[in-house]
């Protein structure tokens, strides 16, 4: 398969990364793709908007005074930064629990000013550290709202698991069934689809309340509170988080994990999907910008704004630029030549 970005040391490629690409618009229809939009990927934590339905539709958030900023922690892959535990606690708090009620168990923060302070107070991190604390208290919201058990939201025959599994199926158009169903790092069921329904489902975030969808007034008010706050998507430094605001939020960005991202462009009511095959993060952000860029959607201003992550560099121990990370698909030119390890390129 032809590469979507190739890692360069002293001009010659050392890496290459073949991944697949969709780009859908509000109808379904495929605008573009580089290799098969067929392929099947597990949604990992782009699903969390979509979760999100389930949790606004049920009026979950009326009932227990949810705020719009709440609302993007639900959404979010947070850093563990201390505005994010804070904000996931509230949440619980409104729910007369507290963060041993969550199940997603403890992780390492992302944020390292987080992970510094806790080596400095010699402390493990705590459920509420973990990146999908949030979407595990807008799960536990589901659960008392309905009167459900919370000792075990996260099993896949849980109530609140078939409704957000429902949910999912029916803003994709398919059966419930036509969704292969695992396990996520957080514990939670993870989901299956195609790159083009994947695509999709970020299409209809794109389009908010227009969206052509009976969920269409949650999918506005999520695209309000995760563009209205983008610091709560993921958090300072990280690329979610710096991609909106280098662009004042004209596209909504959410991290999948393992080489999975995806974009909403609300201007446009479209939704992009990426997928890197080896998993590797570091191609992810030079293609995505590159996508934006060739799409119309990024200015030069803008571009200037990410360069660092659209134009990543290799470097020595010393900090000296030794290589580069080049996106090399165009959107135009289908017939991109192939790529070799070892060859010379400018």
């Amino acid at each position: 398969m032809k590469p979507l970005a190739v890692v360069t040391r002293s001009g010659f490629i050392e890496c290459m990364h073949s991944g697949q690409v969709c780009v859908t618009d509000s109808n379904s229809n495929i605008i573009y793709h580089f290799g098969d939009p067929n392929t099947k990927i597990f949604l990992r934590s782009s699903a969390k908007p979509f979760i999100a339905v389930a949790f606004v539709e049920s009026g979950a958030m009326e009932k227990f005074g949810v705020t719009l900023e709440e609302l993007a922690v639900i959404c979010s892959s947070h850093s563990g930064q201390e505005f994010h535990r804070n904000t996931v606690d509230s949440i619980l708090h409104k729910l007369g629990l507290n963060e041993g009620s969550l199940q997603c168990g403890s992780a390492e923060p992302y944020n390292q000013d987080a992970v510094n302070q806790l080596i400095k107070e010699n402390k493990s991190p705590s459920p509420l550290f973990n990146c999908c604390s949030g979407k595990h208290a807008g799960m536990l919201a589901l659960c008392k709202y309905y009167g459900y058990s919370t000792e075990n939201y996260i099993d896949l025959n849980h109530p609140v698991q078939q409704l957000i599994l429902t949910t999912i199926a029916e803003l994709i158009g398919c059966s419930t069934t036509d969704i292969i169903r695992g396990i996520d790092n957080c514990s939670v069921p993870g989901y299956m689809i195609s790159l083009h329904q994947h695509s999709y489902l970020y299409s209809l975030l794109a389009s908010g309340y227009s969206a052509k969808s009976k969920y269409r007034n949650s999918l506005g008010l999520i695209n309000k509170a995760m563009r209205d706050n983008p610091r709560m998507i993921i958090g300072d430094g990280e690329f979610d988080t710096e991609l909106m605001k280098g662009c004042a939020s004209k596209v909504i960005g959410k991290v999948g994990d393992d080489g999975l991202y995806c974009v909403s462009i609300p201007e446009r009511n479209m939704g992009i999907c990426i997928k890197i095959e080896d998993g590797s993060e570091r191609a992810v952000h030079p293609v995505i910008i590159r996508l934006l860029q060739q799409f119309g959607v990024l200015n030069d201003t803008e571009i200037e704004n990410l360069k660092a992550w659209a134009f990543p560099t290799v470097n020595d121990h010393k900090g000296a630029v030794i290589g580069n990370i080049y996106p090399v698909f165009d959107i135009n030119n289908p017939l991109i030549q192939d790529f070799t390890i070892g060859q010379r390129i400018e």
